[in-house]
């Protein structure tokens, strides 16, 4: 949802492109190797390797072939693994229109769940390949460490998904650590700190809060993209929230560990998601069907306090619910 967003990539151009997206003609991602080489698994001239010209049908064009594996596997994405992470909108994701971080970011999800042959090492390795991209442009996305940083700031939506995204998959595919004393599992302190930064960004730049959310928007804007772009934050805000209440806030043996990458109902100022049959409609059909006459009645000037999650933060806390997504 770049256009709803308003936001612009955050990944810088590369100094130097590959062999094989100068051939391609293709915009390269930069690495070394780079992403496109990773998940195509060839050889990447930024690794200084011999390049190995990819498999395929010959008579299709490479941009053919890659932008079919792509979506074969952003499709896996939203099968499998979008229905226990519906933080992203399906029904306005287009691939051409989004930052290539979050995009490949769901990639790796999709080659993971695909269990396909050599899919998970491939997942693995552009994971690693993002890894240092997200890490080289803290300056552009972590607010944590921005003096400057508020609510009147832009909000790099895609970017902070993609980290979101980032951080499942690290766990995914890592583990976790032992059992603090709450029985839950730790955090290695690589993704601790990556969270902490995401949590903290959120924070600062008043994400959490729903005046804010109401504020990006205008009266004249399209009531439909209005009530996807504040579900999205919505649903996103409670997909961090989920991570955070996911992992141990004791360290090992008992020991104090940094926790300030957690979050709580408290911190949870809006309203919970509304209409998940209208959020998860990917045709136009479906979206008729479930949108009632007033689904766009969002008023930007009705906060909705008493309707706040935090309002009900002693009860949340204290039974520790995991909430729905609408």
């Amino acid at each position: 949802m770049q256009k709803v967003h308003g936001v612009k990539e955050c990944a810088p151009p590369p100094k130097q492109a590959c062999t094989y997206c100068r051939d391609q003609k293709t915009r390269c991602q930069g690495g070394p190797p780079c992403s496109k080489c990773v998940y195509r698994g060839i050889d990447c001239s930024l690794s200084r390797q011999t390049e190995v010209q990819p498999g395929g049908d010959s008579s299709c064009p490479p941009d053919t072939l890659r932008s079919e594996k792509e979506r074969h596997f952003l499709d896996l994405y939203f099968k499998l693994f979008h229905p226990h992470w519906p933080f992203i909108h399906q029904g306005s994701f287009r691939e051409d229109d989004e930052t290539p971080l979050l995009v490949q970011s769901m990639i790796v999800i999709g080659l993971w769940v695909s269990k396909e042959p050599n899919a998970q090492s491939k997942a693995v390795d552009l994971h690693n390949v993002l890894n240092s991209a997200i890490h080289q442009q803290k300056e552009i996305w972590d607010a944590s460490i921005s003096k400057d940083a508020s609510s009147t700031c832009s909000w790099p939506i895609p970017t902070y998904q993609a980290i979101l995204l980032h951080i499942i998959f690290a766990v995914l595919y890592k583990g976790s650590g032992a059992l603090g004393l709450d029985l839950k599992p730790s955090l290695t302190p690589a993704v601790a700190d990556l969270l902490h930064r995401l949590v903290t960004s959120c924070r600062k730049l008043g994400m959490l809060y729903y005046p804010n959310m109401l504020s990006r928007y205008g009266q004249n804007d399209l009531a439909s993209l209005v009530w996807i772009g504040i579900e999205e934050i919505k649903r996103f805000n409670i997909a961090l929230f989920k991570v955070c209440r996911a992992f141990s806030s004791s360290g090992e043996q008992g020991s104090s560990i940094d926790t300030s990458w957690r979050l709580y109902a408290r911190d949870l100022q809006f309203p919970l998601p509304r209409n998940t049959p209208l959020w998860a409609a990917t045709s136009r059909e479906e979206w008729d069907s479930a949108a009632p006459d007033d689904v766009y009645g969002i008023s930007l000037n009705d906060t909705l306090e008493a309707e706040w999650i935090s309002k009900s933060a002693d009860v949340l806390e204290l039974t520790e619910i995991s909430f729905p997504f609408g």
